[in-house]
């Protein structure tokens, strides 16, 4: 079963952000039968957990990503477990468990997420969640991508343009350029009022202001200058000390008219479509290169972007606290690590596990992913500021 979940997006996003308190921690009669937390088994025996699995019959997903509709098939054949999957936003789909969890209501067995923040700083202390780590694959990744939760790629944000349109190269080579008259209402992205994954992309790029403002330097050759929108801005606003370089190009930015549109591969194929005359840049998801099609939609990231092309994040997997199928949970985990990984196996799409990662480099010709130009994504510090952003954001727009 295969279901899509919306809501009232700037509303349930916030609400998401901000809620928290009062959770119901994990029953322990519950964490000792499923084998997790202080009672993880040191070594997994995969025969029992799947014939516990094939017992519990179903294993039910809350993910970040529609392609898991692609593993119900394989994953029946080769188990005889159901997969029901609910494809929600990472903050929204926090959100309903977290509420379903408060009310006692326990449908949900994996999240499969990309809000680190949140995970980390709500999430994860609270009990809400609990890491589980494929003995099989635990050798294949790095420390942080076991611990505090498994991951299972690295996902970004990324910098798109026409490579249709534009035989010769990309039309900027800065993130400011997107600030310019020439991009006035030329600039697609989702809106970070209603889009977690943007508002943290808007976020990372507040937290870097030494190289927004190198930046600025080395495309206009001259120090950076604050526009009294900014000032206004920081003076009003006592989480703020002072104006930085990002400040300002965010306000210029929000000045230059960009275009939200909810859609991620509405925004790739509007930059894309090889028919228009004139294509606008758009931000959006890195993977979105699969859906390049030939005649009909050509883009490609931007690589050499100043100072950054784009902003990395983790996508994890997890099991749910209270998880009524625990052992299809672990079951249907280790397949996403393992063989059922071929819906994410696409450029932009980049595994945690080395040995795939290392595949995917060779076969699509990209950069490895440690040699991107990216900016990472700090959770800690986009939990902490996340107040801050969004009165500074307010302010400035």
């Amino acid at each position: 079963m295969i279901h899509k979940i919306k809501w009232s997006a700037v509303l349930s996003a916030l609400s998401a952000i901000f809620l928290a308190g009062n959770v119901a921690h994990a029953d322990d009669a519950w964490l000792k039968a499923s084998g997790l937390g202080p009672y993880a088994d040191t070594t997994q025996d995969w025969s029992a957990i799947e014939k516990a699995a094939r017992a519990e019959g179903k294993v039910v997903i809350y993910s970040v990503s529609s392609r898991f509709s692609k593993l119900v098939k394989g994953f029946k054949e080769k188990y005889g477990v159901d997969i029901e999957g609910y494809d929600i936003p990472s903050d929204l789909q926090l959100e309903k468990f977290r509420r379903e969890h408060k009310a006692g209501v326990h449908v949900v067995d994996v999240l499969f997420n990309a809000e680190a923040p949140l995970l980390l700083n709500e999430a994860l202390p609270d009990k809400l969640v609990w890491n589980f780590v494929p003995d099989s694959v635990a050798s294949d990744l790095n420390s942080n991508e076991k611990e505090p939760l498994l991951i299972q790629r690295h996902s970004s944000r990324v910098v798109y343009y026409n490579t249709a349109l534009n035989p010769n190269g990309p039309p900027i080579d800065s993130l400011w350029d997107l600030t310019r008259e020439e991009w006035k209402g030329r600039t697609l992205l989702p809106s970070p009022l209603e889009d977690g994954l943007m508002a943290n992309f808007m976020q990372t790029i507040l937290h870097n202001p030494e190289a927004m403002e190198a930046a600025y330097k080395k495309e206009f050759g001259s120090d950076i200058k604050y526009s009294k929108g900014v000032m206004k801005a920081v003076k009003k606003n006592p989480l703020i000390e002072k104006p930085t370089a990002s400040m300002e190009w965010l306000h210029r930015f929000l000045k230059n008219e960009p275009v939200f549109q909810g859609s991620t591969t509405k925004i790739f194929k509007n930059v894309g479509d090889v028919k228009q005359e004139k294509a606008p840049i758009g931000i959006t998801t890195f993977s979105k290169m699969r859906k390049n099609k030939k005649g009909k939609y050509a883009a490609a990231p931007i690589y050499s972007l100043e100072p950054a092309f784009g902003v990395s994040y983790p996508t994890s997997l997890m099991i749910a606290d209270m998880a009524p199928h625990p052992n299809a949970a672990k079951l249907l985990i280790k397949y996403m690590m393992e063989e059922g990984f071929k819906p994410w196996n696409e450029p932009g799409d980049y595994a945690a596990r080395s040995s795939i990662e290392a595949e995917q480099v060779k076969k699509y010709n990209l950069p490895s992913f440690g040699d991107l130009k990216l900016f990472a994504l700090d959770p800690d510090e986009v939990y902490n500021t996340k107040y801050g952003f969004l009165a500074i954001y307010l302010a400035l727009n």
